[in-house]
């Protein structure tokens, strides 16, 4: 999922300074950059390459280098590598630019920051019945400004109830997804996807309805770009069920877990007591290899959906899920069109 692309001379910027440790920023950034099993830089200098596995202890890759290269140019090929931190050598407008178009991480080598990577310990407590701040917009500010071009919503029961009270997991997916989905987007369709137990549902509810009402909800959210909504009903013999336990939000560069359910709120009231923790992809600990990052967490997820969507194209029994795009009921799914797990 997470993979950082570098130009070349940033990259000789970076070592040079941080060498010297001279900025904090920067030394995050080389423990980032050290930490990875590769980091594609634009470069074909054999011998430099060599130099920076062997004495700075990054392992660079040199096979990216026109694409990183022709970026500046054509950025909407960021999307080819949607979760990805690119590290460019252009102004920090033009990075700002990208970042807002395309809902990557892009960034400057006037302005080497990693903070958004960084998570920073936000951590929300509700109860049944008691107001938590706005609910959903107060939960969700330490990440809503993270940039973002697709979503991805698991929660097995979150379409279990239908009043308020108890957790309505339409209003909550509304409310969700008008935090979340940016302002404006420019690389085509934004994705989301939704996966619930379609067995556990209100009993009242039926699949198309659930998919029909999404649908209508992502064009209450008045965005100028196209959204798919994608909706996966599984059941409790599906292959990914028991991998799906949690209830995670998921995007890009982000995840929020819920200890209980994902229709937390009845507008800002909790609907139960749980603790909602947004995490962004890495935590100082984490950097400093005394933890996990969270971004192991997502990638656990996404490759559980990922094996499960190759596997699609080849089976012959496909009554253990039922499938949507944009309201409209497929007869199956061929494949999870979500940019997160591609």
């Amino acid at each position: 999922m997470f993979k950082i692309f570098v130009e070349d001379s940033v990259l000789r910027r970076i070592l040079d300074s941080g060498n010297s440790q001279a900025k904090r920023s920067l030394s995050l950034l080389l423990k980032l950059l050290r930490m990875q099993k590769t980091v594609y830089v634009s470069s074909v200098d054999a011998t430099w390459i060599k130099t920076l596995k062997s004495e700075h202890k990054i392992n660079a890759d040199s096979s990216q280098s026109d694409y990183i290269l022709n970026i500046a140019r054509h950025p909407e090929t960021v999307l080819k590598n949607p979760s990805s931190l690119f590290i460019l050598n252009i102004p920090d407008t033009k990075a700002r630019e990208i970042q807002k178009s395309y809902g990557v991480l892009c960034i400057s080598g006037e302005v080497l920051n990693i903070a958004p990577l960084i998570d920073i310990n936000d951590i929300h407590v509700s109860n049944e019945r008691e107001k938590l701040g706005r609910g959903w917009d107060s939960v969700l500010d330490s990440i809503e400004t993270l940039p973002s071009n697709s979503l991805l919503i698991s929660d097995r029961y979150l379409f279990a109830f239908r009043h308020p009270n108890a957790g309505d997991g339409m209003r909550n997916i509304r409310d969700i997804l008008n935090e979340l989905l940016p302002q404006k987007f420019a690389g085509g369709e934004y994705h989301v996807t939704v996966i619930f137990d379609n067995v556990a549902k209100h009993n009242t509810y039926t699949f198309d309805e659930i998919a029909t009402h999404l649908n209508k909800i992502k064009q209450q959210l008045n965005r100028d770009y196209p959204i798919m909504m994608e909706v996966l009903g599984i059941t409790p013999v599906c292959s990914i069920y028991n991998n799906l336990h949690s209830r995670l939000i998921i995007s890009n560069y982000y995840m929020v877990e819920a200890s209980h359910k994902l229709a937390a709120f009845n507008c800002e009231t909790g609907t139960a007591r749980q603790i909602i923790i947004p995490l962004a992809l890495f935590t100082m600990s984490s950097l400093n290899s005394t933890s996990t990052p969270p971004l192991k967490a997502i990638e656990q997820t996404l490759a559980t959906l990922r094996d499960f969507s190759g596997t699609l194209p080849r089976i012959t029994d496909h009554n253990t899920y039922l499938y949507a795009v944009n309201g409209q009921r497929m007869e199956k799914c061929l494949g999870i069109r979500n940019r997160l797990i591609k």
